[in-house]
């Protein structure tokens, strides 16, 4: 059920930023006086039709997104050589119009992340802490020997604050990592070889380093080892057999590697201003086939962050700068091949992850819809003829040369970016297809 309604809620926001993004065409045609023949919300056959000076409003049975229709664009299309028609307007009206979708997205992505900023993020205090809590075994950290404990200070040259900037670092997928880290005051940097990754969600989402998630006690199971010897909500386990704690997952898993039969575990735990060892011997249970000792994780303070509308400004544009110069850093490292292009993903990975967004509440789904927004935009931008970008790129070609190109030479460049297109589309969906799997997997955590 989770699954049918994040692949709605995905197509409904999907919908909404293509729907930005042909308001502005429409908007930018209807002032520069071109003729716009249709206005359609959704795609189809129209449920409902309008005309209104000229323009016929359209409501489409597929309700996802819309299109409008100018007279004269299309270079196939029958023109009469009127003045309101596309190719009769002036060079800079017509770039205005090609221009004005990818600005419409573009404007509204930074009032989202405007709307973010004051809103504001709830946030574990740990996550402000860049150190690591933990090392998966057989990860590409491990393997680096990167251990508990060390603090990140930078990944691929850029300077680690907290561990939403170690995510950031990940979240392109690149064949390698060269990550600089502090131990017992010494700086050393080691290069993560990261293995190849097929699915959508990787086995070692940064390389096997987790957060520091600290081991503190919510809770405490009745009759549970933890209770029998002592432990109480609150307590903050520090060490085990006299190893230094950094995260609830260091305590899992020694807890998880425990054979039964040995020497009871010494659990060394903070309690106010005092130190407490407590004597205990994990539990298997058969229902969840591991071993346990009776304890729940409490995750800590958590701050809000959020910022006056002032002070959000900047914050919003650097964030929108940030995702902006993202697609070029993935461009350039899809050519250099340090990632892999079996990562690429198209509606059918953007659609469920949308819904999937939306879910996780106002914050994440603003986030993320700022990050395809401008992703959309820029795409647009690119000269790939078919695109905002390529009519861009045609016009320029008319001020050049004092006269438009002509309509076959279009029609060439046309259909070999629609070949194009398609081959693209049909290799982004394939690696969807393969990913699906992986989707529904998120979704019924």
């Amino acid at each position: 059920m989770t699954s049918i309604l994040s692949i709605v809620l995905g197509l409904l926001v999907l919908g909404v930023l293509v729907f930005i993004h042909e308001l502005g065409h429409f908007l930018a045609a209807k002032w520069c006086g071109i003729k716009v023949l249709a206005f359609s919300i959704g795609f189809g056959n129209p449920l409902f039709k309008r005309s209104y000076k000229g323009t016929e409003y359209r409501i489409g049975t597929i309700p996802f997104g819309g299109y409008v229709k100018m007279a004269g664009e299309n270079p196939d299309e029958t023109r009469q050589g009127e003045p309101d028609e596309f190719p009769s307007r002036p060079i800079w009206q017509r770039a205005l119009v090609a221009f004005a979708g990818p600005a419409a997205n573009f404007v509204t992505a930074i009032l989202m992340l405007w709307v973010l900023f004051i809103y504001g993020v709830e946030r574990p205090l740990y996550y402000e802490n860049p150190t690591v809590g933990a090392v998966m075994d057989s990860s590409a950290a491990r393997i680096a020997g990167i251990e508990a404990g060390d603090s990140i200070i930078s990944i691929d040259g850029k300077q680690i604050k907290s561990w939403e900037d170690i995510d950031a670092a990940f979240a392109l997928q690149q064949n390698s990592h060269k990550v600089e880290y502090l131990r017992n005051g010494q700086k050393n940097t080691v290069t993560l070889e990261m293995p190849k990754q097929e699915k959508l969600i990787p086995e070692f989402p940064t390389g096997g380093m987790l957060k520091p998630l600290p081991a503190n006690v919510a809770e405490v199971v009745t009759n549970s080892p933890a209770q029998e010897a002592g432990i109480q909500k609150g307590d903050k386990v520090i060490s085990i057999n006299g190893k230094r704690i950094f995260s609830w997952f260091e305590l899992v898993t020694i807890v998880g590697e425990y054979k039964q039969g040995e020497e009871p575990l010494q659990v060394n735990v903070m309690r106010g201003d005092s130190i407490m060892t407590f004597s205990l011997k994990p539990q298997f249970n058969q229902e969840t086939k591991r071993n346990q000792i009776g304890i729940r994780v409490d995750e800590g303070e958590v701050r809000l962050v959020r910022y006056s509308p002032v002070a959000a400004v900047p914050k919003c544009l650097d964030k929108a700068w940030e995702y902006t110069t993202m697609i070029f850093d993935v461009i350039g490292k899809l050519v250099s091949r340090e990632v892999p292009a079996s990562q690429l993903s198209g509606p059918i990975g953007i659609i469920p992850a949308s819904g999937f967004m939306v879910l996780q509440g106002v914050s994440p789904i603003l986030n993320f819809m700022a990050l395809i927004g401008i992703q959309l935009a820029v795409l647009n931008l690119m000269p790939l003829v078919i695109t905002d970008g390529g009519i861009l790129f045609f016009l320029l070609i008319e001020a050049i040369r004092r006269k438009p190109l002509s309509i076959k030479t279009q029609m060439i460049f046309s259909k070999i970016a629609i070949a194009f297109f398609l081959l693209l589309f049909l290799f982004v969906t394939f690696n969807d297809i393969k990913h699906l799997p992986d989707f529904f997997k998120l979704f019924s955590r």
